[in-house]
């Protein structure tokens, strides 16, 4: 394990702190905010220094619990050979964001399950260490002293149960509802039981909204809200996965395109960009052979900056693929990230049938999304 010396700023507003079992570990910049806000309470509910030490540091023992309950998914599913991109921190709990989802529903169904037990481990020990070191149970959790050892430490274990039982609610995005999905997946397509166990997840959710409302804990109506939201996105995301799968290049390739030279200018790029709807571009020489690509930003560029005299062959780029008509369109997506590909040529026994760019694919997502 290895800590950095210094918080590096990381994508998406986070803030990397440490990287441990090769995985690295951020913290939201809204996790400054649940601080603030615990300090707040600490001073309305008059509690003194030492008290609103042990408060904060009770907080913090709770987060590293939830780091430990995300390393267990995320140790789990590398046994699995499943990559874990980062372990994201934030007010509202951690997520282990895992590469990709695991071939097999029994897998799943272990990655899953791992977080929580983790949490019944940490639990069962403190208990232990509490009963037969100190002759202690878990103490009052409504009248907590912050600042008495034993007390902190069986709040700690209390906290880790119900940390075990909140994730088995089953529903998206707790554990649960991975674990519901992946014993449904079992005996069925996997989009069919991400779709009945995001259907459970919702009615779920209302019920958290409807409790929260009638007793007027607004807590649990924004966890309602949340895992409505995010049930229902688990769905979709995983249908337009399933579907980006089974469709091949071949299917959405546009068959009619402009071959376009490096003596070209920019005025025709235009005129084809705003009448004739193509927006990215490959470049060809006097033998049809492809040399290079314009995406669409290039040629936004040149509209914006009034630079359309200038030549395909003064602003190009070599940037460019070929792909067989049956690349599976997931794959493709993945590839022309990697590669910076803007259009890619598609080939069918060895000619050139039709090209594929990220607007094209854009379009076939929102259309087959929706």
């Amino acid at each position: 394990m290895k800590l950095s010396k210094k918080l590096v700023k990381a994508s998406g507003g986070a803030l990397r702190v440490g990287t441990f079992f090769g995985i690295p570990v951020k913290i939201h910049w809204t996790f400054g905010l649940l601080l603030i806000f615990l300090l707040i309470s600490a001073y309305r509910n008059g509690l003194d220094t030492k008290q609103t030490i042990g408060f904060i540091l009770f907080f913090m023992c709770v987060f590293v619990c939830v780091v430990m309950h995300e390393y267990g998914h995320a140790l789990m599913a590398r046994k699995f050979k499943v990559k874990t991109q980062d372990i994201i921190l934030s007010p509202i709990g951690g997520v282990a964001r895992l590469e990709e989802l695991p071939s097999k529903p029994s897998q799943e169904l272990l990655i899953a399950i791992a977080g929580p037990m983790v949490n019944v481990v940490i639990a069962v020990i403190l208990t232990v260490i509490l009963k037969f070191g100190f002759n202690e149970g878990w103490p009052d959790i409504d009248n907590f002293n912050f600042d008495k050892p034993l007390e902190f430490l069986g709040n700690v274990a209390y906290v880790n149960m119900a940390l075990f039982a909140f994730n088995l609610v089953p529903a998206f995005p707790m554990d649960g509802g991975r674990i519901l999905r992946s014993v449904l997946a079992m005996n069925m397509d996997k989009v069919a039981a991400t779709k009945i166990a995001s259907n459970i997840g919702r009615v779920i959710a209302i019920g958290f909204i409807i409790i929260g409302i009638l007793g007027q804990q607004l807590s649990l109506s924004l966890i309602g809200i949340f895992i409505f939201m995010m049930a229902g996105m688990e769905y979709r995301n995983l249908r337009i996965s399933s579907m980006l799968h089974k469709t091949q290049a071949g299917d959405i390739m546009r068959d009619k395109y402009t071959q376009v030279v490096k003596t070209d200018d920019y005025n025709k790029l235009a005129e084809l960009y705003y009448r004739a709807g193509e927006k990215n571009f490959l470049v060809f020489n006097e033998d049809s052979d492809i040399i290079g690509s314009v995406p669409e930003l290039f040629v936004r560029d040149a509209i914006r900056k009034n630079i359309k005299h200038l030549t395909v062959g003064e602003r190009m780029s070599e940037k460019f693929g070929i792909v067989p008509y049956t690349a599976p369109l997931d794959k493709l997506m993945d590839l022309m990230k990697e590669k910076g590909w803007a259009i890619v040529g598609v080939e069918h026994e060895n000619f050139l049938v039709g090209v594929v760019d990220r607007k094209g694919i854009e379009d076939f997502i929102i259309l087959k999304g929706t």
